[in-house]
């Protein structure tokens, strides 16, 4: 109880730490309504249309949404640029027949310099998003796609008498938010205690903080239930706070969701205590856990969508949390519950415990 008023004061100064979360989910939020609502844009879009299917008709039929659409019948990307287009999107062959198939063909985008393309290329990307989850529920079946997708309404595809009972207009937006709360909570936590560590280092207050002199064991395993308990308090901030944001696709699966959030935070935390124990100052600290939550975010899925993310980065990814958190999220959206990323991640918690034991074991702290 000591250690955990200690926590609690010295966290309750973070001031800063608390600023970067919150401001940073509000403006996800609202880089994401932007992107969502791009039908404002208005360029030339040429579209050299290799496929011809029905899934390629409705990419088009989507990007009209976004300006002028022009079909070619050049091969040549230069060629088509120097005609006056901002932006050729190339749908490549057999597009439909891989959608249909369960794979992730992808679209290709040409532009010139200061055009919308990269918002354009977001905006179908989260198109596809919602095909792909479409096709799900249709089984892959064309012709169950195609009336499931007649019953689309202005909010997304809702889809009241089916299974698959959500908006799929909207959870492409929902998912994408939290992969980027992915990264902001990963951003927090591993801060937690090693700031807390290389303060108490600095100001030689270890002995102060128990009656008796405390084990290094000990201090961290007290420093890591104590953040457990600020961090739970944390967790539940952002997730209301996301509930406010997108009500409907949150509160709908919360209990999940608080259990992904619940373990993203102990491996997150289990990190931290790791960087800790090996960081000897501020400085290394601040490094290793930059580049630890960098790695994850980029491998995986917090800034792009694991549907879209290289399978390369993706077999990198699989050796840290963030992957599994949104590849989680990922299975919760399907109605299937994410077993095995809960236990993957409660896995790699255990194994870094196991790691900090024996680092603390030769390398006690000083």
């Amino acid at each position: 109880m000591v250690l955990f008023r200690h926590v609690a004061k010295r966290m309750l100064r973070k001031k800063g730490l608390w600023v970067f979360t919150f401001v940073s989910v509000f403006g996800f939020a609202l880089i994401l309504s932007f992107l969502s609502s791009t039908s404002a844009l208005n360029a030339s879009i040429g579209i050299l249309d290799r496929d011809g299917g029905t899934l390629a008709n409705r990419v088009i039929e989507e990007a009209g949404r976004f300006g002028s659409v022009t079909p070619l019948e050049t091969d040549e990307t230069d060629e088509a640029l120097l005609q006056g287009q901002d932006v050729v999107l190339t749908i490549p062959d057999g597009f439909t027949e891989a959608l249909l198939n369960g794979e992730t063909p992808r679209l290709s985008f040409s532009a010139t310099e200061g055009s919308d393309a990269a918002l354009i290329e977001q905006a179908l990307n989260s198109h596809l998003s919602r095909e792909r989850q479409l096709l799900i529920a249709s089984d892959f079946d064309e012709e169950r796609f195609n009336e499931l997708a007649d019953l689309e309404t202005e909010n997304g595809y809702t889809l009241s008498s089916e299974p698959f009972q959500q908006s799929v207009a909207t959870t492409a937006r929902t998912q994408a938010f939290l992969g980027l709360l992915s990264f902001v909570m990963m951003s927090a936590f591993l801060q937690f205690i090693p700031l807390f560590v290389a303060d108490d280092r600095d100001e030689k207050i270890y002995s102060r903080l128990f009656a008796a002199p405390v084990t290094p064991r000990r201090y961290i395993g007290s420093l890591f239930v104590s953040f457990c308990a600020v961090g739970l308090l944390y967790v539940l901030m952002l997730l209301a706070f996301s509930a406010v944001l997108y009500r409907q696709d949150i509160l709908a699966h919360l209990p999940v969701l608080t259990l992904l959030f619940i373990v993203y935070l102990f491996v997150c935390l289990a990190i931290g205590s790791l960087i800790a124990i090996l960081a000897t100052n501020r400085e290394k600290a601040n490094i290793w856990q930059t580049s630890v939550t960098m790695a994850a975010a980029i491998t995986g899925g917090a800034f792009i969508s694991l549907t879209w993310l290289p399978e390369t980065l993706q077999v990198v990814g699989r050796f840290l949390p963030t992957y599994w958190f949104n590849y989680g999220v990922a299975q919760m959206y399907e109605d299937r519950f994410p077993v095995n990323s809960v236990l993957i991640l409660l896995g790699m918690a255990l194994v870094i415990f196991l790691v900090i034991a024996w680092a603390l074991k030769k390398r006690p702290l000083t």
